[in-house]
């Protein structure tokens, strides 16, 4: 069974706006190096078929040969988006896996754990800090509503049981940080995670500066 992996990419200029002060012209490569490591990670695996869901306007910014399936969208909202894409996939798949871009600790485990759980015909749920979602595997019969945003986490259990769809809530340490504020980028430089958006941090914030300006910010 092929398990579609739905990777929401709004904006490539002008994601991670709290970031701006920190890393300024590098903002822009820190979202491709990020789109990058999840593509490599996700790529392991044959039984899954990965799609970019972004704007037309974002092509030309991407790095060629992504190997990557694209929808394409142009609502003004996160959630209006993924609604979209989520729709575009009924016909061909039986469920479908969101994961937000900027999980810069996620790992093979995750992948083979979530997979391990559409196998069993869970729907499952990942939280992340901040009461967020970082992962959502949902039935693709169901009329589940995508809620991400503040409380996401709750607000998606919530929907989960008003549907009556079982599932499982996947805690990991690995993906419950997400890459949004110097803080989270603080924690890719002490963790050190084999990444390419690891290494482009640390070349744009040495390690002698002690990471000072991130806490700061």
């Amino acid at each position: 069974m092929t398990l579609p992996i739905l990777l929401p990419l709004k904006y490539v200029n002008y994601s991670k706006s709290r970031l701006n002060d920190v890393l300024g012209e590098n903002k822009k490569s820190l979202v491709i190096a990020i789109l990058e490591d999840m593509i490599s990670l996700l790529k392991k695996y044959p039984e899954i078929e990965v799609y970019l869901l972004t704007k037309k306007e974002n092509i030309d910014l991407l790095p060629e040969k992504l190997q990557v399936n694209f929808i394409f969208e142009n609502e003004n909202d996160l959630n209006g988006a993924l609604e979209k894409g989520v729709s575009s996939l009924k016909e061909k798949y039986e469920s479908i896996l969101i994961l937000p871009l900027d999980l810069p600790f996620i790992n093979e485990n995750d992948i083979e754990s979530i997979l391990s759980i559409s196998k069993e015909k869970y729907g499952a749920i990942s939280p992340s800090s901040r009461g967020g979602t970082s992962a959502l595997l949902l039935p693709l019969n169901s009329c589940f509503k995508i809620q991400f945003g503040e409380n996401s986490f709750n607000k998606h259990i919530s929907e989960f049981e008003r549907i009556g769809i079982a599932y499982k809530v996947y805690n990991s340490d690995t993906l419950f940080y997400d890459l949004d504020t110097p803080e989270d980028i603080m924690r890719v430089l002490v963790v050190r995670p084999d990444t390419k958006a690891h290494n482009l941090l640390k070349n744009v914030i040495p390690p002698e500066n002690n990471y000072a300006i991130l806490i700061d910010k």
